[in-house]
């Protein structure tokens, strides 16, 4: 059912019940490792970039063709309209935890990109449909919260992997080796021998071994998952067709055309350029924050573990106050405040070389971006009907809206040759500025609806501006 036709209001609920607490905790598993990811590429930088032979030109092109796997995970959201989130979200849980796990022993650079580029898609599909999940699932009063919070959990990853994990792996020359370290490092020179590859100690591998074994479990607590009520609403809308009677190439090339056309177009292309304008800063800024303050600042893997940490412990709020201020201000206020002191504030980061500022601009950062992207997040899962919401948050979260992700890093590393690290990044900081103003301009105010109420507010504006002047 792809017009866009009400779900009927029984499938909205008014209360939390068990399972959706259980539901939550299964959701969570998927931003947590997000955040955990990235931060393993951001801190295992120096060291992989040591052993592979990648420069820094070529660490914002190799960060580039990574990003390209969570463009490509727009295919696997195509699929969840068809499929069903459930389904697909088991499949990308396990594609992530082979792809990463391989990342530990690759031997050249092209085998690194090409395990990290799998790792991203499937990944980002992963925490796209646990975003889309929560949104059909979760009442009206607590959507924007459960998105929110579920967010939150990506800046903790982090925080996992900046305190808990990497201090007690990376650790410099000379340096009394501990269980964790042990136990990663042991893994890979056994699996190196049984293969016949070269044992090279290189700490790093032993960051993306020791993160493979926790998904293991997940796979197992994700088959208790439902599909959400809304999804299966629709199918059983379908006319009676089966699910694989409908999955023709043709038929796929049609479904994922639809929230370009006329009746979506403007939501479309809205949520588009939001992401952009924060992409085109945090790209880059992720990629070469800790070359920055290893190479450039001279600071130590631990100092830097501790930046990172604090500065996403105390920025992690961000997303608790956007969790508030959506539901009391709106969305529309939240977004493009955040936007702006975002934008101010990792400019700042990479200009206040002192220690103190570094701890300070980071918190600030992680606070500013952590409220923005759950607000961004907030509109993108919102936007769409049921039958579409998968396909067109595909297309504006990880497809088209991943543009400046994918091409910045790349530009950036040219740039960093003519003015460094810190003034490339603080020129493209623009970038949410003007995001903002598309907010106050463009984007509609969905504050206390329910999905089905957002989509009639919106069909009739949409109705009303093509008769006034059938324009965009």
């Amino acid at each position: 059912m792809a017009d866009g036709r009400p779900v009927s209001a029984s499938l909205e609920v008014d209360t939390m019940t068990p399972y959706l607490w259980f539901l939550f905790l299964l959701l969570s598993t998927a931003t947590l490792f997000d955040g955990f990811d990235s931060g393993m590429l951001s801190f295992a930088a120096p060291e992989s970039r040591r052993t592979l032979d990648i420069d820094r030109s070529e660490w914002g092109l190799v960060n580039s063709v990574i990003r390209l796997g969570v463009m490509a995970s727009f295919v696997f959201l195509l699929y969840a309209d068809r499929f069903g989130r459930r389904n697909l979200m088991l499949v990308t849980v396990v594609g992530f935890a082979i792809f990463n796990g391989l990342t530990a022993f690759v031997t050249d650079k092209y085998q690194f990109v090409a395990c990290q580029m799998f790792s991203r898609l499937f990944l980002t599909a992963e925490y796209s449909l646990a975003v889309i999940m929560a949104g059909e699932e979760f009442p009206a009063r607590y959507r924007g919260r459960a998105i929110a919070i579920l967010t939150s959990l990506a800046t903790v990853g982090v925080m996992v992997m900046a305190k808990g994990v990497q201090p007690f792996v990376l650790l410099t020359e000379g340096a009394e080796s501990n269980w964790l370290h042990g136990l990663g490092t042991g893994i890979v020179s056994w699996v190196q021998g049984a293969v016949g590859l070269t044992q090279d100690g290189e700490n790093w591998r032993a960051l993306y071994i020791l993160g493979f074994f926790p998904l293991v479990l997940i796979v197992f607590l994700r088959v208790a998952m439902r599909e959400t009520r809304r999804f299966s609403a629709t199918q059983e809308l379908e006319e009676g067709l089966p699910v694989r009677a409908r999955l023709g190439f043709r038929e796929l090339l049609r479904q994922a055309a639809i929230p370009w056309q006329k009746k979506y177009r403007r939501r479309t292309a809205i949520v588009t350029l939001l992401w952009n304008s924060v992409h085109i800063v945090t790209g880059p800024s992720v990629v070469y924050y800790v070359i920055f303050a290893r190479e450039d600042l001279g600071l130590s893997p631990h100092t830097v573990g501790d930046i990172v940490f604090y500065g996403y412990f105390g920025g992690t709020a961000g997303h608790f106050v956007a969790a508030w201020a959506i539901e009391r201000l709106g969305r529309k206020r939240t977004c493009s405040s955040f936007y702006v002191l975002a934008a101010i504030s990792i400019a700042m980061l990479y200009q206040h070389t002192t220690l103190a500022g570094q701890y300070f601009w980071m918190i600030s950062t992680v606070f500013s971006f952590g409220a923005a992207n759950t607000a961004t997040h907030v509109y993108a899962s919102e936007l769409f009907p049921t039958p579409i919401r998968a396909t067109g948050y595909a297309w504006t979260t990880n497809l088209t809206g991943r543009i400046t992700e994918v091409v910045t890093p790349a530009i950036i590393g040219v740039l960093i040759y003519f003015v460094g690290i810190s003034w490339s990044i603080s020129v493209v900081a623009i970038g949410p500025i003007l995001g903002a103003v598309l907010v106050m301009k463009y984007a509609p105010e969905t504050r206390g609806l329910t999905l089905e109420q957002i989509q009639e507010e919106l069909d009739r504006e949409g109705e009303l501006r093509a008769d006034t002047d059938g324009k965009f």
